[in-house]
């Protein structure tokens, strides 16, 4: 039993990820399922209502395509966020932190705040909320 417990502490402490990490990576995840979700709403509709035969969606055609289409969105939910974030930065709604250069204090008046608070996370940046900005 000790012997399962060091191999354990070993991969725990080996296998650690920066907490800054984790939520980058989740920010991705998320990202990314959320975008598949969106293109099986599509395909289940399709199957049902339109009678395309399921051949069509086990293609690699039909695979490779669905892989772009995530990999374009998460692209572009990047780059919506980055421009919510740059214009939360022009109009004083969201601040370098003083204590700590790698934190940005967010407003909650921010209209985009989710948008901000995602690119904050794609980019490893720490979140502080801020009465106002």
């Amino acid at each position: 039993m000790k012997a399962i417990s060091k191999v354990w502490s070993f991969v725990s402490t080996a296998c650690a990820m920066n907490s800054s990490t984790v939520l980058m990576v989740r920010a991705y995840l998320i990202t990314a399922s959320l975008a598949a979700a969106s293109i099986e709403i599509p395909v289940l509709a399709s199957l049902d209502l339109f009678d395309v035969s399921e051949s069509v969606f086990l293609s690699r055609v039909f695979r490779a395509s669905v892989v772009i289409a995530i990999v374009t969105a998460v692209l572009a939910t990047r780059y919506a966020a980055r421009a919510a974030f740059r214009s939360a930065v022009l109009h004083n709604q969201a601040t370098v932190s003083a204590a700590n250069a790698r934190s940005i204090a967010v407003s909650q008046a921010c209209p985009l705040r989710a948008l901000v608070i995602l690119h904050l996370r794609f980019n490893r940046r720490s979140v502080e909320v801020a009465a106002h900005a």
